[in-house]
């Protein structure tokens, strides 16, 4: 393996993903010219890591209870941090303040 593959599949490990997943996230991407198949590849592994860090940090504030979810006239969607997210993200800012 060569050391630009193992550093991505570090990147995405890093990211959240298991080694085995990193793999397959790196070859799913395709596209029939292969020059700008290599432009895309690193949007595609940036997208691959913030999406993991988004999804899971929203799914675990709605696990905790700090966030409510609908789904709009358009079928996204939507999320708003109910009371005891705004208590909660009230407490840490007050915190952060006597901190500096």
């Amino acid at each position: 393996m060569n050391k630009s593959l193992q550093s991505t599949i570090d990147y995405l490990v890093e990211s959240g993903w298991n080694k085995d997943q990193a793999k397959n996230l790196i070859q799913a991407i395709y596209y029939k010219d292969k020059n700008k198949l290599i432009d895309i590849t690193q949007e595609w592994i940036e997208h691959c890591a913030d999406s993991k860090f988004y999804v899971e940090g929203m799914l675990t504030s709605i696990a905790m209870g700090l966030v409510d979810v609908t789904k709009n006239d358009n079928g996204e969607w939507e999320f708003s941090m109910n009371k005891k997210g705004l208590t909660a993200a009230t407490q840490i800012q007050s915190q952060l303040k006597k901190a500096h």
